[in-house]
């Protein structure tokens, strides 16, 4: 076996990584990086001029979305910290993209067969240093239980697996369901990107609803008991009481401006210590949308931004002590139709308006917020970006369906239906006026006003609702309240699987397609776990039809060792995705920036790992920094 050894310089064993279709190495091992702290103060910025006007350095100011006196402390109820709970909850490794390492958080170690076949397993020792906020120690049996609930969740990163168990008080061994390609499953096990997995399933607090859902005999009742745990509130009292964080900082105070989380003093990782961090409190504020988050600049309120992106007449506001690093995603947004109502539960009347509104592309572009540098346009629906369509479809892309037929071909598909337009109004074949809502946060104002408008001038009257975040997130997504929604899809990775696993999986209830089109297997709501469809072959949307399993290509790109295997299930799903036209898009990409300031804080370099690695606010904190400055 080949093991993942602590090394001493910072810097573990090289990477082999699957090439351009050859043979992928017998044993895989991963570059671990340990010592990273260590960098010194050679690699920090130097920018310790005077530009902020905080009262107090050593607190850094970072951003939340929620209302901070109305947070749910359960990590898997409504309206949690959100973005903080990369703070609160600890990860297991973080990806360094430029260098393609694992850096280990909780997971210390992990080891792979010289043969990784079915039936292999994979040793994972987790770092014996963490415990809960009330002092329990963090052991294997709440690892291994976060993993079963992933299970009875139909999370991704079961389709590589075929059990695990707990080896030792923090020793952890997974079977692998068959030869697996180890980079996705790491992948799907940690997290990349902006989205790394939070560790959070306490197992004395959140066994029953595990035991529960396991013992489920229905669909019914497995959704049941997740209502049950999502209204479920645990105060900032119980936060303490309960243990519910193991992260490097612990909520400890809340008002309806502002939430304050304590370093937790027992905090450890494999790289540094409570008191390797160099402020006590972290002051998050809520601000929501760019104006806000401009102000909060301006005026010198806050040291960390997560996920912004400003045009550039808001850009050059930006004060002179602030740095941003931006962050290539191959993720963005589509408009997601809602098929459990009707007439959007019709597949032909969902291709109309997606050739609405891709005649209008350029409009929807032009009209947001951003600069040129914070979006990208994607011309072809198939869940993925620009350049992964380029990548893994090639030439086949000129088969898929483009919705280039403008208005005059949505008014051919709709007539084929049975609407009729009388002085520029549609009506429905009951003779009802064809009508939409489209709702969203405020956050998509924009996006949102403008596809309503695009909709409404084509003779389908579409009403732009616009509420708060909490709200969005608490009720109307929930609740399914809404004809069309804004919704994040893509990929988080170059290689198409954990976007389309996601997606076409985990997250089938925010369009619940199956009830859009052709389908062999039943839709259960949440409770899903069979995605069998009756698809058309590429290229021929009015083709004969035949049963795709969607989870079976899902395995073979998993399972696949070279990108030849992989390449025509990616096909497969995408033509899938472009084909149902539950989700028109990703039309967009958001190409996000981070701020952080460099007056009263010293940070490592911009070009750094550490700071390329998202976010600004959660990860430079465990590895030391940013350190006041001087």
């Amino acid at each position: 076996m080949y093991k993942y050894d602590k090394p001493e310089g910072g810097i573990g064993m090289s990477a082999d990584n699957p090439g351009d279709g050859g043979e992928r190495a017998a044993s895989h091992r991963r570059q671990v990086l340990k010592g990273i702290a260590g960098a010194g103060a050679a690699s920090l910025a130097g920018c310790f001029g005077s530009g902020s006007d905080s009262s107090d350095s050593s607190r850094l100011r970072v951003e939340m979305g929620n209302q901070p006196n109305q947070i749910n402390y359960n990590p898997y109820g409504q309206q949690t910290p959100g973005v903080l709970n990369k703070i609160i909850f600890e990860q297991g490794a973080r990806w360094y993209a430029d260098e393609e390492q694992w850096v280990p958080l909780l997971v210390e170690n992990w080891e792979y067969p010289s043969t990784v076949q079915s039936g292999a397993t994979v040793r994972f020792d987790l770092y014996d240093g963490y415990t809960w906020f009330n002092g329990d120690s963090y052991t294997a049996e709440d690892f291994v239980g976060q993993m079963r609930w992933r299970k009875v969740n139909n999370d991704g990163v079961w389709e590589f697996l075929d059990g695990v168990e707990q080896t030792g008080e923090h020793t952890v061994e997974m079977t692998l369901a068959e030869k697996i390609d180890t980079r996705l499953f790491e992948n799907a096990l940690f997290g990349m990107g902006d989205a790394p997995t939070n560790w959070k399933f306490k197992f004395d607090v959140f066994r029953d609803y595990l035991e529960r859902m396991e013992s489920a005999e229905s669909d019914e009742d497995r959704s049941a008991i997740l209502q049950e745990l999502a209204e479920t509130s645990f105060s900032l009292e119980e936060v303490k009481e309960k243990g519910l964080g193991n992260g490097p900082f612990i909520p400890s105070e809340a008002t309806a401006n502002q939430l304050l989380l304590e370093k937790y003093e027992d905090y450890e990782n494999p790289h540094i210590s409570a008191d390797d961090i160099e402020f006590d409190t972290m002051e998050a504020l809520p601000l929501q949308g760019p104006q806000e988050k401009l102000r909060s600049l301006r005026n010198n309120e806050v040291d960390a931004l997560h996920n912004v992106a400003f045009n550039s007449s808001q850009a050059n506001q930006i004060p002179d002590n602030y740095e941003s690093v931006r962050f290539y995603s191959h993720s963005g947004e589509s408009i997601s139709f809602n098929c459990r109502r009707a007439p959007l539960d019709n597949q032909r009347v969902r291709w109309a308006l997606s050739n609405v509104l891709r005649a209008r592309h350029d409009t929807l572009m032009q009209n947001l917020p951003l600069s040129d540098v914070n979006k990208e346009a994607v011309n072809l629906s198939a869940g993925m970006s620009q350049p992964l369509i380029n990548e893994w479809l090639g030439d086949v892309k000129d088969q898929f369906m483009q919705f280039d037929g403008g208005t005059e071909r949505a008014a051919e598909l709709l007539r084929g239906e049975g609407f009729t337009r009388e002085d520029g109004t549609w009506y429905k074949p009951n003779g009802e006026q064809f009508t939409l809502t489209f709702r969203d946060a405020g956050f998509h104002s924009n996006r949102t006003q403008t596809a309503s408008r695009i909709l409404s001038n084509f003779g389908v009257e579409t009403e732009a609702i616009i509420v708060e975040a909490t709200t969005y997130f608490g009720q109307t997504i929930p609740q399914r309240n809404y004809d069309l929604t804004n919704w994040w899809v893509g990929q988080s990775a170059p290689l198409p699987y954990e976007g389309f696993q996601n997606h076409l999986i985990n997250e089938a209830w925010v369009t619940a397609y199956p009830l859009g089109v052709p389908s062999a297997s039943e839709w259960n709501g949440e409770g899903t776990s069979e995605f069998i469809m009756e698809v058309p072959p590429i290229g021929e949307p009015e083709g004969e039809l035949r049963e795709v399993n969607l989870r079976d290509h899902l395995q073979a790109i998993a399972r696949g060792q070279s990108k030849e295997e992989q390449r025509p299930h990616i096909q497969e799903l995408a033509w899938f995705w472009n084909w149902m036209d539950a989700s028109w898009g990703p039309w967009t990409l958001y190409i996000a920036s981070e701020y952080y300031d460099t007056g009263d804080w010293s940070w490592p370099d911009a070009d750094s790992s550490i700071m390329q690695t998202p976010s600004v606010q959660d990860w430079p904190v465990r590895q030391g920094y940013p350190t006041p400055s001087e």
